[in-house]
């Protein structure tokens, strides 16, 4: 009872309440069609204006790339990617969600555009999700696959079906070959159909998820608490004599975009000003607080969030994780390590990605995780679109091409285990 009672009614009783970014590298981009062995995609270059296409051959090399951006030039911001090189060969981008280079190289024989667009049948919508598994390494029974194909055929010869129904058993049947993808955090998204699927499975249901996460939402609003980068983060002193530190997101801490520079930024600030106030408590306590830091309902985002934060909490010499063997470790002051000790992080089945790299590196710095089993899905993710114009999220790394600072395996599809497990009901109240 008061374990519960500190989640759902801690947050209401609190006692306390650079410089510009490197301007964008103006490159020569030389003409012609660049591929992505890693990404299956492809950057069509002609005048200085780049758009980006993916590989599903069953589509052609004209496909849509799912929810990324098509189009885009060095004058204009490319995503979620800044320019690092080009040459007559190669275009080199740097992904700002995790700092990760992408190297697209110049090929002279490719597949030609679509003549027309691919037909949207349930049959081709199935071949092509195919496809994208294999692209990334995820295999799907055989025996199954016959039978998967089989059904997407009658869908298509069955008559007198209504449109809708139709679909809803095509979003049904891929929805069931995710489940067997072997990939813990795979989704479908048909907003046509406003449905969504997640591979993963959750104890409690999405609806009391959702409220559980809009009851924190209106705790932290009607508190005393402070908030910065568009409320991804809020902190302040709770009546117990801890200090917390929530963040409901690693992502869009700045306006302009979901991933930049200006959200690194702005992350900063904000833990500049958590320094000076944890200093006032500090001065008037005469020893540094215990920190709660409230990864509930955090899905992820950009790791070099993560890492920025994790580094300022608490320095280490190691990375936050290693990808394909390429460091992600960002490091800014300030420095918050001489002003607290330490304390618990909150986290819940929803704590994925990025938010599950920050409470493994937080429990690498002495931490201890509070809560429920984390989701497991430290692979970074790939969109890709289906000829029916669904999109589906594929893991784009194999568990063993991603790592934890000190290079060993983290636990992909099975997520980190609580020092102190607290039961749903505590994490996500039912309705009174």
């Amino acid at each position: 009872m008061r374990l519960r009672i500190f989640i759902t009614t801690a947050l209401m009783a609190v006692l306390i309440g650079c410089n510009s970014a490197p301007p964008t590298p103006q490159l020569t981009l030389h003409d012609g069609v660049y591929w992505s062995s890693h990404y299956q995609s492809f950057l069509h270059v002609q005048r200085q204006v780049v758009t980006r296409y993916q590989w599903t051959p069953s589509q052609c090399w004209a496909a849509d790339t799912g929810l990324l951006p098509r189009v885009f030039s060095t004058a204009a911001d490319p995503g979620q990617h800044v320019w690092i090189g080009a040459g007559e060969r190669t275009i080199v981008l740097q992904r700002r969600s995790d700092g990760l280079p992408v190297v697209f190289t110049r090929e002279p024989m490719l597949p030609k555009h679509c003549a027309q667009a691919p037909t949207a049948t349930a049959a081709t919508a199935v071949t092509a999700l195919v496809e994208i598994l294999e692209q990334f390494q995820h295999s799907l029974p055989a025996v199954q696959l016959l039978q998967w194909r089989a059904h997407a055929e009658l869908l298509d010869r069955a008559t007198g079906v209504h449109e809708l129904d139709r679909q809803l058993s095509l979003f049904e049947l891929l929805s069931q070959m995710l489940d067997h993808s072997g990939d813990e955090h795979a989704f479908l998204l048909a907003k046509d159909l406003e449905r969504y699927h997640r591979v993963s499975q959750f104890s409690v249901g999405e609806a009391q998820r959702e409220r559980a996460r809009q009851q924190l939402l209106q705790e932290l609003q009607s508190s005393s608490l402070r908030s910065s980068c568009d409320q991804g983060l809020w902190w302040g002193r709770l009546s117990s004599g801890e200090f917390y530190l929530g963040v409901t997101r690693l992502y869009r801490f700045s306006p302009e975009a979901a991933y930049s520079e200006m959200g690194q930024r702005c992350l900063q600030r904000a833990l500049y000003a958590m320094a000076d106030e944890l200093k006032y408590i500090v001065h008037g306590q005469g020893h540094p607080v215990q920190l709660v830091i409230d990864l509930r309902f955090n899905e992820g985002g950009s790791l070099l969030l993560a890492s920025q934060l994790a580094n300022s909490l608490q320095p280490l010499t190691e990375p936050l994780a290693v990808i394909r063997r390429q460091a992600v470790d960002e490091r800014r002051n300030p420095d918050l390590s001489g002003l607290h000790q330490g304390g618990k992080v909150l986290v819940t089945e929803l704590t994925a990605s990025a938010a599950e790299h920050l409470a493994h590196a937080l429990q690498l710095r002495g931490f201890k995780l509070h809560g429920q089993q984390t989701r497991g899905a430290f692979a970074p993710t790939t969109v890709k679109s289906l000829p029916n114009g669904w999109v589906v999220g594929i893991s784009m790394y194999a568990p063993a091409e991603v790592v934890d600072g000190r290079g060993q395996a983290l636990p992909e599809g099975d997520g980190l285990v609580p020092d102190v497990v607290l039961a749903p009901a505590v994490l996500f109240p039912p309705a009174q």
